[in-house]
């Protein structure tokens, strides 16, 4: 490795800063995904880039996307990445395509590490997206985050006519991108996480009575249930949200969901009806 291709104390301080940033928004994944990319705009000087989650249990089937977060200094590459996703190019893009055979963990690479510039050129990528956005080179990373498959993916865009990533900055984004992901799924919300609209009305209601502090004999007289019962569910909801604790449940609910509302009694002392 030459002497230029070495990361520099600066880029990492850059790096750790930015991740720091990305924590103080985690709760929102749309908040912390576009400070992450104005960060990373800045650091490598793009046009465009993009964030996002999907499921890509690689190598394998092709990547199923969950969630697109793009930041744009130029409206024409926004405009082509919007196509892109609506003609579900994902499925037949070349560098997504080199990187779905990989198997790693962690994968990052430019678009010359992975699809050489005859077979790019020619590509329906390049010339119904990429060249009408006026954009180029490429810089690709994807971090699988959980077992199943949950990845988050990274991806940089040079103007086109504008140099190729050097080898500092792909290590560059390479630790940037292994440091946050070990964070997504914890103090960075993602949307691939488990969430409260997929609870059974029943949890729900459960969650909301935790919410409000009730012991669990509180919310079987409240929901005119067994505490037995009331006790599978909230096992339930432990398991569900991946914690060990009511303080962990309620920490991670707060943090990234908006609150359910379940009725108290009415004024008259009858229950109104759970459901409603």
């Amino acid at each position: 490795m030459n002497k230029s291709d070495r990361l520099r104390p600066s880029d990492i301080w850059w790096a750790f800063r930015l991740i720091g940033d990305c924590r103080d928004l985690g709760s929102d994944p749309r908040l912390w995904h576009t400070r992450m990319l104005e960060g990373l705009a800045i650091m490598f000087g793009v046009v465009h880039g993009v964030g996002g989650e999907a499921w890509w249990p690689r190598p394998g089937p092709p990547v199923a996307p969950v969630s697109a977060h793009s930041l744009v200094a130029e409206p024409k590459a926004e405009e082509a990445f919007q196509a892109y996703l609506r003609a579900q190019a994902p499925d037949g893009d070349p560098i997504l395509g080199a990187i779905g055979r990989m198997s790693d963990p962690l994968v990052t690479r430019t678009r010359t590490d992975l699809v050489g510039d005859i077979d790019w050129y020619r590509s329906a990528t390049f010339n119904e997206y990429f060249r009408v956005g006026q954009i180029d080179h490429q810089m690709v990373s994807v971090c699988r985050v959980a077992e199943n498959s949950a990845t988050s993916v990274i991806a940089l865009n040079r103007g086109l006519g504008e140099p190729d990533f050097s080898s500092r900055e792909r290590s560059l984004l390479n630790l940037f991108h292994l440091e946050l992901g070990r964070l997504i799924g914890g103090p960075l919300a993602s949307a691939l996480g488990p969430n409260v609209a997929e609870l059974s009305p029943r949890l729900r209601q459960t969650l909301n009575c935790l919410l409000e502090g009730d012991s669990e004999k509180q919310v079987a007289t409240r929901l005119g249930l067994s505490t037995a019962t009331v006790h599978q569910y909230v096992t339930a909801l432990y398991r569900h949200f991946s914690v060990q604790s009511r303080g962990q449940l309620i920490a991670r609910v707060l943090q990234r969901t908006p609150r359910p509302q379940v009725p108290r009694r009415n004024g008259d002392g009858r229950d109104p009806d759970p459901c409603a």
